[in-house]
């Protein structure tokens, strides 16, 4: 009950940041292109379609979401954890196609005559603020439940940080030096921040999809609860794959080669349990018993 508690808050406070995040990108792309537009700036426009882009990764977080928080199926035994992943993967791998466009626009705006300044400095100030705090929010959420999604999200949100901070470099120069050469410059900046926060996000997909090995400390911390469970001998291969928020463990140890089935049970079903109550993400154990030194210890008596 408390589990299936702790997954409805995960799924309600997922939602809801994702939620924030649509609606607050749709306010600041809408803005950033109106301001963009008047003030002739591609910069501007192309952080606002950066941010338009966002909508469109978030809609797909939202959704992502929903279908991890679905309970394990005959067809998905596991549950669908990993939808999180997979539209993370997505997620950086839209963010890299948008720089590619935005760069490719960028050089073919680089002889334009006319921005102004003033407009870029102010559109660029109200996202860096906005971006800033949706950044912070998701990052908070994203950790507190660890939502690959939603920390790719947070990447991503900041990158726009950065992407803004060079279109209110470019304004400041443009005013200050008239040249409008500036505008098309802070685009292929703008460009390659997102491209390099693409790879980012991509690249923090592929050790799940891989089932790359978690921290050692969370093998050792396994290691240190079978240890202290009666009757139990030398952990070994212990296993661990992430799905989604949660982890499934695999994983060998030894009793006394003369316990009885019953017992032997009875034991494997309190490792199971000591290490998912110490250990809250990990969803499913699966131990395999070997007998002690292949069975010759003579000194068990069942109790």
């Amino acid at each position: 009950m408390i589990v299936e508690k702790t997954n409805n808050n995960r799924t309600y406070q997922s939602l809801k940041a994702v939620k924030i995040g649509i609606f607050g990108n749709i306010i600041l792309a809408i803005f950033k292109i109106i301001l963009g537009i008047f003030s002739f700036s591609f910069a501007l426009i192309a952080d606002g379609i950066d941010t338009t882009s966002d909508v469109v990764k978030s809609v797909l977080v939202y959704r992502a979401v929903k279908i991890a928080s679905r309970p394990p199926s005959l067809d998905y035994p596991y549950g669908y954890g990993r939808a999180e992943t997979i539209v993370t993967s997505v997620v950086g791998m839209s963010v890299l196609f948008t720089a590619i466009l935005i760069f490719i626009e960028a050089l073919k705006d680089i002889e334009k005559s006319e921005v102004i300044g003033s407009l870029m400095i102010v559109g660029a100030l109200i996202s860096i603020l906005g971006k800033v705090g949706l950044s912070f929010y998701m990052l908070h959420i994203g950790k507190k439940f660890s939502n690959q999604a939603l920390l790719a999200n947070a990447k991503d949100y900041f990158s726009d940080v950065f992407a803004s901070g060079a279109v209110l470099v470019s304004g400041v120069l443009i005013l200050l030096s008239g040249n409008p050469i500036f505008d098309p410059l802070a685009s292929i900046v703008v460009s390659g921040i997102i491209g390099y926060m693409g790879v980012e996000i991509v690249k923090s997909s592929i050790p799940e999809i891989m089932e790359k090995e978690p921290s050692p400390e969370m093998v050792n911390a396994i290691d240190r609860i079978v240890k202290n469970i009666p009757y139990t001998f030398h952990p070994h291969l212990v296993r661990i794959r992430k799905l989604g928020p949660y982890y499934l463990v695999d994983m060998h140890v030894e009793l006394p080669g003369r316990m009885s089935l019953k017992k032997s049970h009875e034991i494997v079903t309190s490792i199971e349990k000591h290490i998912k109550g110490q250990l809250p993400n990990v969803k499913e154990v699966i131990i395999h018993a070997e007998p002690i030194g292949e069975g010759k210890d003579t000194n068990w008596n069942e109790r």
